[in-house]
């Protein structure tokens, strides 16, 4: 009897302790603990039109007690202002992180660990292109938005070739460019049939080249465990095929003595031939679509998937993806994640891609047929989306745009200028 009587006091005292302590604000009852999750102001920072994410919070946030400020921010220096910030205990409770940055702010995020959101659960509910916010500490951002790759193409210059679809496969412009590229008395191109070849005066030109390459299988960055290498040479032992085939047949385009030659870059920049009718496809994202109709409302084109290689197993085009991030900083984490949560679910994933008209990286959202036969192409498009782990977006940019002009210049061959191209992205990566 004694023996109970101790382990009632000893229990009694606790639960007198615990009360005290919760009285005294110590440490948070449950209700208090819930609140800080359900409740609060949020300040979430993007480089999304202001007015356009007010619109998607007005219906996404209905019934919370959540509130949240957003800034608008130029993409230009987004990660500088963030970094910034966060010096001076300014920063952003939410972030919109581009993939492209995920290396460069990653240890500024408090990633979602597994028994926030498991790693399983994510691979469900989101394209495989989220993967890539997959870190070795935990899941660094909640896909929000997604821009796929895609080809658009002019119908009046394929019908006036005879030619009456557009290329599914790379090898059908080795006979079709010939056909659809039209030289003046002078060899000046007037009309092409691809902008390839060329960087300088290639609209997305780094990120057709990640197509290309990643079509290959060829990550352009393995990550063995967290350990990031370049893999632009290949690496016959893992079967990762080097990129030169892929610079091969893109530079060859910008060959004045290939039957293929298209391009060159005294051409007016791609998008802009594009528009004025004097270019046959072009390579751009899904939200370029309402511009490409703004801007040229006579232009009769139509889009479809990139094409791919021939007999390949996988299908793959390069796709923007930005998810939302918790910043290590915020004051107001529990309320962060959870609302990331919310805000990334099915239903509230359909109305951010419906507002900003583009596909959405939910697959419970993309395995409905949409009734728009373009958004039926963006929603293929992103389900076989890829990235890459990017560095620094700028400094591979222009590594890669050097390496095409070594090529084109006849400086430096392929296989030369491929093994130049490793040495330079590895140089970017923190070296064990």
């Amino acid at each position: 009897m004694r023996k109970f009587q101790i382990i009632l006091s000893v229990i009694f005292g606790a639960f007198i302790v615990f009360a005290v302590l919760v009285f005294s604000g110590l440490i948070p009852s449950p209700k208090q603990a819930q609140d800080a999750m359900t409740k609060g102001n949020l300040v979430m920072w993007g480089t999304q039109d202001k007015i356009t994410m007010y619109q998607f919070f007005e219906k996404s946030l209905l019934g919370s007690d959540i509130t949240i400020d957003y800034v608008q921010k130029s993409a230009d220096t987004f990660p500088e202002d963030i970094i910034e910030a966060l010096a001076s205990g300014t920063g952003p409770d939410i972030i919109i992180l581009p993939q492209e940055l995920t290396l460069r702010l990653e240890d500024k995020i408090a990633p979602f660990t597994p028994d926030l959101y498991a790693e399983r659960d994510f691979m469900n509910a989101f394209i495989q292109n989220g993967e890539i916010f997959i870190r070795p500490n935990g899941i660094v951002a909640l896909p929000i938005l997604t821009d796929p790759l895609v080809m658009y193409w002019n119908r009046d210059i394929f019908t006036n070739k005879n030619l009456v679809l557009p290329p599914k496969y790379w090898d059908e412009f080795l006979v079709m460019a010939p056909i659809l590229t039209e030289q003046d008395s002078a060899n000046n191109i007037t009309k092409s049939a691809i902008s390839f070849g060329e960087y300088q005066n290639v609209t997305n030109a780094k990120d057709i080249l990640a197509t290309l390459i990643l079509q290959t299988g060829n990550p352009i960055v393995s990550n063995a465990s967290g350990v990031l290498t370049p893999t632009l040479v290949g690496a016959p032992d893992s079967n990762i095929p080097s990129s030169s085939e892929v610079l091969r047949f893109y530079t060859d385009f910008a060959d004045p003595l290939k039957t293929i030659y298209s391009w060159n870059r005294s051409l007016n920049e791609s998008k802009k031939a594009f528009l004025a009718g004097d270019l046959a496809v072009y390579f751009g994202y899904a939200s370029e679509l309402y511009d490409l109709r703004a801007k040229n409302p006579n232009l009769n084109f139509d889009v479809a998937v990139v094409p791919q290689i021939r007999d390949w197993p996988r299908k793959t085009t390069f796709g923007r993806i930005e998810g939302l991030a918790v910043m290590k900083a915020s004051k107001a984490k529990s309320a962060a994640f959870y609302i990331s949560t919310i805000l990334t679910n099915p239903t509230n994933s359909s109305i951010m891609a419906s507002i900003f008209k583009t596909p959405s990286p939910s697959r419970e959202v993309l395995a409905k047929t949409p009734a728009d036969p373009y958004m039926k192409v963006f929603y293929d498009s992103a389900i076989i989306s890829k990235s890459w782990l990017d560095p620094n977006r700028i400094s591979t940019g222009n590594i890669f745009k050097s390496t095409i002009e070594d090529i084109n210049s006849g400086k430096t061959p392929v296989l030369d200028a491929v093994a130049n191209e490793q040495i330079l992205f590895a140089q970017l990566f923190p070296q064990r």
